[in-house]
């Protein structure tokens, strides 16, 4: 037990106009219904007058599940937000369902 009080915080999501975009790049997440497996795209960002404006693929991680894909993620890009890490989380997760349940997935915004 805890010797003193500590605050109770309640969660609520960030506004989308509040997320900050990761300045080491950005991640597209598919389902591959041929191979049955999460296809997870890595893309270093490309700015133009300070603004990102596309990117360039640096890797693909492929898997089945989840827990794996964010492992080897953290593994071979080490240097995200880790707000980022987060929403990779949640949105590998929404993957993993929607290839089990074999139902339709669309990456979700930040």
């Amino acid at each position: 037990m805890a010797d003193k009080e500590v605050p109770l915080i309640k969660a609520k999501k960030i506004p989308q106009k509040d997320v900050i975009l990761d300045p080491n790049g950005f991640f597209v997440i598919e389902i591959d219904r041929t191979h049955k497996e999460i296809r997870v795209e890595y893309y270093s960002n490309v700015y133009k007058e300070k603004r990102i404006v596309s990117g360039i693929l640096e890797m693909v991680f492929t898997g089945k599940k989840a827990e794996s894909l964010c492992d080897t993620i953290v593994k071979n890009v080490p240097n995200l937000l880790p707000t980022h890490y987060m929403y990779l989380g949640r949105e590998l997760q929404r993957a993993e369902y929607s290839l089990e349940k074999n139902i339709e997935y669309l990456q979700g915004g930040c």
